[in-house]
């Protein structure tokens, strides 16, 4: 509940902008991404993984590793497709206890062997595309929802959201080096793209009329170009109505917003099926879209109350965003959390309980080798600790406090990502040096990205009609 006191008080010719101090920012951040990815690639390129971390991949593996793995395969009695995508040490170790001194000499040197792992480094730069590309689609939805419902306690908080949305289209550019790869041949992220497999895996054929490169590009185009439009729609009429304070422009916005939150319900969950979905095209889950949704909502959430918080300490946004606005974030915050749960508990019990092949291969991988260790880390740390930790009505007052639960499940959203990428990639399950760079750098240009989006704007809509609502608003 809420009740509202009358005659809030505003200062409307307060600076509300971060003005040619947020471009320097931007600047700034945007060194510092390019830097990061710099060093990223020279460590995947003089550093490298030895390939017993890597996965069995019959049609790039040399004769005689393909020849053990046929020997123990004829020694437990197993089809010899079954070992496709284990980790080769698991192998090694199998090969070691089956034949021991038996086995030929040095053959498992190729497993020792370093090599630059491009596959390694293209799956951490995908974790960190789709990470950012959630906290767009968050602050998107934060947006077209306020308008749907026409709510007024959130007007004062509401800019920022629109900020993360209208980055979208710089977002956009960070697809390409996923896109132009995929459509010059490269099959690295997607296997379904190897025209061997296509040949080979009936599964693979069947679904290369959507699967295929070139409908995939046309896919994210499309994605890209709704977002970006609504990002830019809603913007510029909330920027406009700062100049004329015309209400009809807050009519214009909630009438497009139900056909904007229509759009955006289609296009996120097809874009979680091609980008997150389709690196294991084997595998399939009808609620996988929400499940990303869900995640996106939570990571935007957090990162609206961080930068709300640090704004407010910049003196850039003033009294207006009162501990309030950040109490109601705090609630919507620990709600969709839960909600977050939910869809990951019903999408576990589903397939646990149908305990169909298909689909129970993707969640075995991430109970074995180290990744339940990771799999517990996000029950614990993304669903139970937050739920207890936020269930507080003081822990949701506190800045201190919401500081450090945002900041936590922001981080737990990058972990649930790459919970759900790299095991496709990868047997090691604890993140690397080349995931951290690379996430610090992708993120870099993203804020880079937000400040020079945001920087010559103020940070309110100063001459909403909803103003007033908002800044009388009070939780009881």
């Amino acid at each position: 509940m809420a009740d509202h006191h009358s005659h809030p008080q505003i200062d409307f010719n307060r600076d509300r902008t971060l003005g040619a101090h947020g471009s320097r920012r931007a600047r700034q951040a945007f060194l510092v991404g390019v830097t990061c990815i710099g060093i990223a690639v020279a460590l995947t390129v003089l550093g490298g993984q030895t390939r017993i971390s890597q996965r069995y991949q019959p049609e790039s593996a040399p004769t005689a590793l393909v020849g053990v793995v046929q020997l123990i395969a004829e020694k437990e009695g197993k089809p010899v497709a079954e070992y496709a995508g284990r980790p080769l040490g698991e192998i090694a170790e199998l090969a070691q206890t089956q034949f021991g001194k038996d086995l030929p000499p040095h053959w498992d040197d190729y497993l020792k062997q370093r090599e630059p792992s491009w596959q390694r480094f293209q799956a951490s730069y995908l974790v960190a595309f789709l990470f950012v590309t959630s906290l767009s689609l968050g602050g998107l939805f934060f947006v077209l929802i306020q308008h749907l419902v026409r709510a007024g306690w959130s007007v004062v908080v509401r800019r920022i959201a629109e900020f993360l949305a209208a980055s979208i289209g710089w977002v956009a550019l960070f697809s390409l080096p996923i896109i132009v790869p995929l459509l010059l041949g490269n099959s690295t992220l997607f296997e379904w793209n190897d025209p061997h497999l296509i040949e080979t895996d009936q599964l693979i054929r069947h679904k290369q009329p959507w699967l295929n490169p070139t409908f995939f590009a046309i896919r994210t185009v499309i994605y890209f170009r709704i977002w970006s439009f609504l990002g830019w729609y809603f913007l510029s009429l909330s920027r406009r109505q700062d100049d004329t304070g015309d209400p009809g422009l807050t009519t214009r916005m909630q009438s497009v917003a139900p056909i904007g939150m229509l759009l955006f319900a289609l296009t996120i969950n097809f874009f979680a099926f091609d980008f997150m979905m389709s690196v294991d095209p084997h595998w399939f889950s009808a609620i996988y879209g929400i499940y990303y949704f869900s995640g996106s909502i939570v990571g935007a959430l957090a990162a609206m109350i961080l930068l709300a918080i640090w704004f407010r300490k910049r003196r850039v946004i003033g009294p207006e965003v009162t501990i309030e606005h950040l109490h109601d974030l705090a609630k919507l915050l620990f709600g969709f959390n839960f909600f977050w749960g939910y869809i990951a508990f019903s999408q576990y019990l589903l397939i646990w309980y149908a305990n169909i092949p298909e689909e129970t291969g993707w969640l075995i991988t991430r109970q074995e080798n180290g990744w339940e260790w990771i799999s517990l880390t996000l029950l614990a740390g993304h669903l139970l600790i937050p739920f207890f930790g936020l269930m507080s009505r003081h822990s949701r007052r506190n800045t201190l406090s919401l500081v450090f639960w945002s900041g936590w499940l922001l981080v737990m959203h990058w972990v649930d990502i790459y919970w759900n990428v790299i095991p496709q990639f990868s047997a090691a399950a604890w993140p690397t040096a080349l995931d951290i760079l690379v996430l610090l750098g992708i993120s870099s240009l993203f804020l880079a990205a937000f400040l020079q989006t945001a920087s010559r704007k103020s940070f309110v809509a100063v001459r909403d009609p909803r103003l007033a609502e908002s800044l009388a608003f009070h939780n009881v």
